[in-house]
């Protein structure tokens, strides 16, 4: 087993076995009553790669089906719910050399189904009680062998494992070295809206990625991490792999809940919590029904959606000492721009550049444009992902460009001092009476007033306007719904008349995708079906048969 003593090979996990050996009592990962330290996480990982190494080489069927760059190596498929087995798993794979395909247990059987049959993975990890169909025959025959993940003292996982630490030598090093271009993660985007694309990450990417947002957030050694998401998800995993390469405890939810976040975060003493919009709009309001806060929590980290300023606001009274950091990026591409609270950005802006990134604008012709004016956000960074293994060939989604730089099609601008705006994607425009709305921009709009969180803007087939602007809010007790004139009327100053809605809808809940974002295709599918009843219409009566605006 012992191949390579140079962990400069796993420049992403060189710090995660340092600290291991230097300090192996220190807590490494938390996950209810489980509390495991950093020297039996870096012994579970060793005994796992060492398994996974000693594996046979992929197949010539399974080779041939596979995308290029994964055909020699190793793939690992994980499909599981928040478990520690789950991180030990991901940890040994890659110091493996291995590429782990991370598998969101909510794919539908066909979406599932066609993965495997892409990328041949030669292992399966699986929780049945989470994603059945990976017990399917017709999985069955799509790869090498497989591996559940059931508890107790029969787990085949866990038997595999404990077999695997028990032939493991007492000087045991990481079995292999890696290139820093080598591939090591496919992962899928969440599908909410589509079918789901698979991009692929190199060694290099995150090892980048640690690098900057360690420093970004300031993240010290024996600090804990709250990643209060679903581990299948970029956002979680990447915090919980983030906090170990930092030498930080990360801890984990089985599954969100506020009132359990809460309740954990003040056990822990949790000095930073990473999550999407909607846990903390849950979690704030749960702090705020029990007159409750987290004085020791020093950062928020927000990601997945742009965060209300007014969610923004509220925060600032539960947790006080809390600095809210809310970053802009993708899957692909990994951090884009960052906003401080403590940096005084604009309220409906998502920040500057994140450091190690290089942002513009650019026109119909590929042209950089001046700030103010609205085009295709590019970047150029050395954390972008290595594109699409599966999906995009319609060209949406990630596109790499010449000299370096990238985009997913988002639009926006950037200010005089280098704020991003983000306005929407390029394919979501709105067209009314001949002039251009961007969602974004009147969804950012909304969200900036008082007393509203998070709008869902787009655009309704109209006989006169081509389109009409349409918006969707939520409810509930703390926020009643307010009558469309009003919203238009607070909107006027913040926004021209053509991109004021002219159709609204209100929803109890909004439908969450299983990253915990808003479910932006649902919530379109229950309009569509008339399942959020009639709209709020804007009576504007008529005058020599025009309407009047």
């Amino acid at each position: 087993m012992r191949a390579s003593g140079n962990t400069r090979h796993h420049a992403m996990f060189q710090a995660f076995v340092e600290r291991a050996r230097a300090r192996p009592a220190d807590e490494a990962l938390v996950l209810g009553q489980v509390r495991l330290d950093y020297g039996r996480l870096l012994s579970r990982g060793l005994a796992v790669a060492g398994a996974i190494a000693g594996l046979p080489r992929p197949s010539p069927s399974a080779m041939a089906r596979r995308p290029r760059p994964l055909r020699p190596l190793r793939l690992v498929a994980l499909v599981a719910g928040n478990r520690i087995e789950f991180v030990e798993a991901f940890l040994g794979t890659v110091m493996a050399g291995a590429v782990v395909l991370v598998v969101d247990p909510k794919l539908t059987t066909a979406q599932g189904l066609k993965l495997f049959e892409r990328l041949a993975p030669d292992l399966v990890i699986h929780d049945p009680a989470v994603a059945g169909w990976v017990s399917s025959p017709e999985a069955g025959l799509l790869a090498g062998g497989f591996l559940a993940l059931t508890g107790g003292m029969g787990c085949p996982y866990r038997l595999w494992r404990d077999r695997a630490m028990g032939e493991q030598p007492a000087t045991a090093d990481l079995p292999a070295a890696v290139a820093p271009d080598q591939p090591f993660l496919i992962a899928t985007t969440s599908g909410t809206s589509s079918e789901p694309k698979a991009f692929i990450r190199d060694h290099q990417s995150w090892a980048e990625s640690f690098r900057n947002s360690i420093a970004e957030f300031a993240i010290a050694p024996g600090e804990t991490v709250l990643a209060m998401g679903p581990l299948v998800h970029g956002l979680s995993l990447y915090a919980t792999m983030e906090a170990l390469a930092a030498g930080a405890t990360a801890v984990l939810l089985d599954r969100f809940d506020a009132t359990r976040a809460a309740a954990v975060a003040a056990a822990e003493r949790a000095d930073l919590l990473v999550g999407v919009p909607t846990m903390f709009e849950a979690l704030g309001r749960g702090l705020d029904q029990a007159r409750a806060r987290l004085p020791g929590v020093r950062a928020v980290v927000s990601a997945g959606a742009k965060l209300p300023p007014a969610l923004a606001r509220s925060l600032g009274a539960a947790l006080p000492r809390a600095e809210i950091h809310e970053y802009y990026g993708a899957s692909e591409l990994s951090f884009v721009t960052l906003a401080r609270s403590g940096r005084g950005d604009p309220a409906e802006s998502v920040g500057r550049a994140f450091r190690g990134v290089e942002l513009r604008i650019t026109g119909p012709a590929g042209e950089t444009l001046p700030a103010g004016e609205v085009g295709r956000i590019d970047i150029r960074s050395r954390m972008v992902s290595a594109g699409y293994v599966m999906g995009g060939e319609d060209g949406s989604g990630f596109v790499a460009l010449e000299d370096g730089w990238s985009t997913v099609g988002d639009l926006g601008r950037l200010d005089a001092d280098g704020h991003l705006y983000i306005l929407g994607r390029a394919g979501g425009m709105i067209i009314t009476g001949g002039l251009n709305v961007y969602p974004g921009e009147v969804e950012a709009a909304i969200a900036a007033l008082p007393g509203l969180g998070e709008a869902l803007v787009f655009g309704v087939p109209d006989p006169y306007w081509g389109e009409a602007v349409a918006a969707v809010l939520r409810a509930g007790p703390e926020t009643p719904p307010v009558d469309l004139i009003e919203l238009r009327s607070r909107l006027a100053g913040r926004l021209a008349r053509h991109k004021l809605p002219r159709m609204l809808w209100h929803v109890q809940d909004w439908p969450l995708g299983s990253s915990g974002k808003i479910a932006r295709g649902r919530v379109r599918a229950a309009i569509a079906a008339g399942e959020a009843g009639p709209p709020q219409l804007l009576d504007e009566g008529v005058a020599g048969g025009l309407p009047i605006r």
